[in-house]
This record gives structure tokens, C-alpha cells and sequence, in this order.
């Protein structure tokens, strides 16, 4: 081998070394950028859990005081109470544990388990949650019609419209954040999952 192809593998050698870096460089950036993405992404779903947890906490006692003002017997308030502390306690459960991930420097395992614990949790919400409103709705409905309405079928209606326009828009709104956090945890459990395919 003469000093000529000598000289061009060594120069070879030294490209590929340098390509070599660069993409390991170009790596490390793609994987910071996609654990930055999935933070914004897990501080977004936890941030949409503040407004209904305050919400919740605020009217366990709120939510007593004003219908026993309205003259609701107190096994109705109470239970309207526990509503609002069930509602409170599944909030806290499923965010709870996922404040404290770091998806910068932490275990993607761990914080893959919590994301998919935390979307199980809202995915079966709807399951025991509707039933509990329409039976707190019906039961409120009987409670109106004896203390408030005393009987009147009109006046009922008249209470109850509010009520139910109040029922649907907040529905509504559940519903589609319900569908955002359970599509952004699915996309945050996917990169995740991408990551270690990487690794």
C-alpha cells in the first residue's frame, strides 16, 4: 500500500469519526427536544386538573350550605358533599404522582407506568361517574319537587332548566378534555416508547 492510499484511509477514517460525532450529537438534541416536548405536555395535563380540583374543594362545603339553604334534606346534601370529595380524591390520585416526574433526568419507565395509570384512570372515569350524577340528578329532581316546588310540576321544570343547561355545557366541556388528556397521554406513552426503541 503506497503513502497516497494510506493518506486517503486515514482521511476516510477521520470523516467517519466526525460523522460518527455529529450524529451522536444529532441524537442526544432529538432525544432532549423529545423529552421537552413531552414535559410541556405532562405539566399541560396536570394543569387542566387544577381548575376542577379548586372547583371540587370549593363547593364540598359550598355545595351543603346552599342546598340545605334551599330547604334539601340533609342525607341530599351530604351526599352531594361526597360527590364533590369523591370527584376531588380521583383528581388527586390520578395527577398526584405524575407532578413528581422527570422526564428530563428521570426514569421513563416509571413515568410511563404513572402516565398509563393516571389515562386507565380517566378512561374508565365515565364508567362510574355517569351513573353516580344521573342518580344524584334524579334523586335532586324528588328533593325539588317535595321541598321546593311543593308539588308543582311547573315550578319543577322551571328549577330543574337551569339545572340541566348547566348539566350539558359542563358535559360538553368534560368530555372534550377528557378526549385531549387521554390523546396527550397516549402520545406522551408513545414517545416514550420510541425513546427506548432508541436507547
Amino acid at each position: 500500500m503506497n503513502k497516497i492510499e494510506i493518506d486517503e484511509l486515514n482521511e476516510m477514517r477521520e470523516q467517519l469519526a466526525t460523522l460518527k460525532k455529529r450524529l451522536e450529537s444529532q441524537e442526544i438534541v432529538n432525544d432532549r427536544l423529545i423529552k421537552e416536548t413531552m414535559t410541556r405536555k405532562l405539566s399541560s395535563i396536570n394543569r387542566r386538573a387544577v381548575w376542577p380540583s379548586i372547583i371540587c374543594a370549593i363547593y364540598i362545603p359550598l355545595g351543603f350550605i346552599f342546598f340545605h339553604s334551599m330547604g334539601l334534606s340533609l342525607p341530599f346534601c351530604c351526599a352531594t358533599s361526597a360527590l364533590f370529595t369523591i370527584s376531588l380524591i380521583a383528581m388527586i390520585v390520578s395527577h398526584f404522582r405524575l407532578r413528581n416526574s422527570d422526564i428530563l433526568n428521570g426514569n421513563l419507565v416509571a413515568t410511563y407506568k404513572e402516565v398509563a395509570r393516571m389515562r386507565k384512570i380517566y378512561k374508565n372515569w365515565r364508567y362510574w361517574s355517569i351513573p353516580m350524577l344521573v342518580v344524584w340528578f334524579v334523586w335532586f329532581e324528588y328533593e325539588a319537587f317535595i321541598h321546593i316546588a311543593q308539588g308543582d310540576i311547573t315550578a319543577l321544570l322551571i328549577i330543574s332548566s337551569g339545572g340541566i343547561i348547566g348539566g350539558v355545557f359542563g358535559g360538553v366541556y368534560g368530555i372534550i378534555m377528557n378526549k385531549r388528556t387521554l390523546r396527550e397521554a397516549a402520545e406522551i406513552m408513545r414517545q416514550i416508547e420510541e425513546l427506548q426503541q432508541m436507547q
